[in-house]
């Protein structure tokens, strides 16, 4: 089967195996149902020769290095996004201005696609959109993250922060968190860099 088929398959098998972990947990803790929605998103990428497949659902985001230019390859699933909006809606959802932004329903959530938040199933879906991008030489890197770094750092200054920095993938990710966390990030931050050629881990390009 096709790679998008593999993720669409992944992605529910992974909210299938969440909710039963999710009913256990409430069984032994007594938690009542309607008060322990919890969720996540999440992103994934797939290399298969020169290809590169990725899957998101919600506000994570993977940037690809070409030649020192960043470059998007997902998208973030907000409320605001007029396309997610229309689709919760047909999905018998409900959108409204809460606090700062456009959210989702009486549990005000911002994104609109994850693992979990059973609650407001099946409008904030799991399904994830996919995007396949086939990679050239000129292709240094790319950078896997939470909003929590992408809320206070550009995609230029993450290429930046990278290029001033030894390419050691570890020492790459570790930097960014950091930065992002210095400059008061007030989400979680998850950052992952890998490189798609060969770098010496002691130099720095400028």
């Amino acid at each position: 089967c096709s790679p998008s088929d593999v993720f669409f398959e992944a992605f529910i098998k992974t909210n299938v195996a969440f909710r039963t972990q999710l009913d256990s947990s409430r069984k032994r803790k007594g938690a009542v149902q309607k008060d322990w929605h919890p969720g996540c998103t999440t992103i994934t990428a797939l290399i298969i020769r020169n290809k590169l497949i990725v899957a998101n659902a919600g506000d994570c985001r993977t940037i690809l290095c070409r030649s020192g230019i960043p470059h998007a390859l997902s998208r973030d699933h907000v409320a605001s996004c007029l396309d997610e909006w229309e689709r919760i809606i047909r999905a018998g959802g409900l959108v409204k201005w809460k606090v700062d932004t456009w959210r989702i329903g009486d549990a005000t959530l911002q994104v609109t696609r994850s693992i979990g938040d059973d609650d407001l199933k099946p409008a904030v879906t799991v399904k994830p959109e996919i995007t396949l991008t086939t990679l050239s030489a000129e292709d240094e890197y790319i950078v896997m993250a939470s909003d929590g770094l992408w809320d206070v750092i550009s995609e230029k200054d993450v290429v930046n922060i990278i290029r001033d920095t030894v390419k050691e993938a570890g020492m790459c990710s570790k930097r960014l968190a950091t930065e992002a966390a210095e400059k008061g990030s007030k989400d979680n931050i998850n950052v992952i860099v890998i490189f798609l050629r060969s770098v010496s881990t002691a130099k720095i390009i400028y």
